[in-house]
């Protein structure tokens, strides 16, 4: 199944992330497709503050993995406990993916994963609970963004 969402400005996706949030379950693995520049972050820092991670979150380009607690409001309510993120961007191949210990966040059911550049670990595309966003520029400026794998709650 697929969707396409278009997005005007930072304001939308924020918006997009909002309702995007409320789709999640604790224990899926989105994956985030698309070039540099194309708001992955930037969508990754809005769905941190709706799941009310405290932590600032950056780009883990440089770190690779990042565990961010979410509220205890949000884990009461939705089980999820721990947003995950991910870079691939630097990771030259799906061994060292488990090797900064992709394999424990993956396997627990009280987690959300989200991976940047997951187009650079085709066999995480085959997980359960796999979803992905894909974000990519039109020609007039707008990110439009396809969702593969979603159940669609929110527009």
């Amino acid at each position: 199944m697929k969707k396409t969402v278009r997005i005007k400005d930072l304001a939308a996706l924020a918006r997009f992330a909002e309702g995007y949030a409320k789709t999640l379950r604790p224990d899926d693995i989105v994956g985030l497709v698309g070039d540099l520049g194309a708001g992955k972050t930037t969508f990754v820092q809005h769905l941190a503050k709706v799941l009310g991670v405290k932590r600032p979150v950056r780009s883990p380009t440089f770190i690779l993995l990042q565990a961010l607690p979410t509220s205890r409001a949000v884990a009461k309510r939705t089980g999820i406990n721990e947003l995950c993120h991910i870079d691939a961007y630097r990771l030259k191949n799906e061994d060292e993916l488990f090797a900064i210990g992709f394999e424990e966040y993956a396997e627990r059911d009280d987690s959300v994963i989200l991976i940047e550049w997951a187009d650079r670990l085709p066999s995480v595309q085959w997980l359960d609970h796999y979803r992905e966003i894909r974000f990519d520029f039109d020609g007039e400026g707008e990110r439009v963004l396809t969702l593969n794998g979603e159940r669609f709650k929110s527009g």
